[in-house]
């Protein structure tokens, strides 16, 4: 426990080191909330559109297996694949990566309910490999459900820049019927803390998005529009989750 305690103060320290660095991540906003014996099987993924041919048609996806060991430890593996939009690109088989979700706050014990999340992404397509470490808030009012994700990303071993970007994102939902869940989410990449860059060089989306779960299968459906010049004119998202417990 008392590792769990010490994640927000490194998630600080690792945020502070920061230096300019582009990102691509799949579009989630994720909860705090972990479930033991839980065993998921995700899949996510991203269609951007956009005037500029060489991102049009640029897509991602990630397939992932994740189990919740305990009441605070939930892990998971995910591959990944993607193509860009430039014609006739290959598709590439672009990463492996291992994510970790700790959950720090008994839910609904404090004002917001506090968990983080740590991941490591191997690039398989000889890029750089990543760490990330998340800050995972969430909270409800009245039918209302939020959730505020803080995140720092950083390059290491071979070809990277040694970089380090920082991003939010927010999701709200109103909660009308567990099979369907209205609201809307915004997806924020400032770069670099020390970079200068303006808002239009940075990467802003937002748009509604549509979640419910339906038997054992859980969605997650949105469009985002792009709110800078350097985000794509619009992000169709999509994520499954298939659920069984143990």
């Amino acid at each position: 426990m008392k590792f769990l305690s010490a994640l927000p103060l490194a998630f600080a320290a690792f945020c502070i080191t920061s230096l300019p660095a582009p990102a691509h991540a799949t579009k989630k906003v994720y909860s705090p909330y972990v479930e033991a014996g839980e065993l998921e099987i995700e899949w996510k993924g991203g269609y951007d559109v956009d005037g500029n041919n060489a991102v049009d048609g640029g897509w991602k996806q990630k397939l992932g297996v994740g189990y919740g060991v305990n009441d605070f430890w939930f892990t998971e593996v995910e591959a990944e694949v993607e193509k860009d939009g430039t014609r006739g690109a290959d598709t590439d088989f672009s990463a492996l990566e291992w994510e970790n979700k700790f959950m720090l706050t008994p839910q609904g014990q404090y004002f917001v309910d506090v968990g983080a999340l740590a991941a490591v992404e191997y690039n398989t397509s000889g890029g750089a490999d990543k760490a990330e470490l998340k800050l995972l808030l969430a909270k409800d009012t009245g039918p209302w459900s939020h959730l505020l994700n803080v995140s720092g990303e950083r390059e290491f071993g071979d070809h990277s820049g040694h970089d380090t970007e920082f991003g939010l994102a927010w999701g709200s939902r109103y909660r009308y019927s567990p099979a369907f869940e209205p609201g809307f989410e915004i997806h924020s990449n400032f770069g670099s803390l020390s970079d200068g860059s303006d808002f239009d060089a940075e990467d802003h989306r937002i748009g509604p998005v549509v979640y419910g779960k339906l038997g054992a299968v859980k969605y997650d459906v949105g469009y985002l529009f792009g709110a800078s010049d350097g985000a794509p004119d619009g992000t169709l998202k999509a994520i499954l989750e298939y659920e069984m417990r143990f």
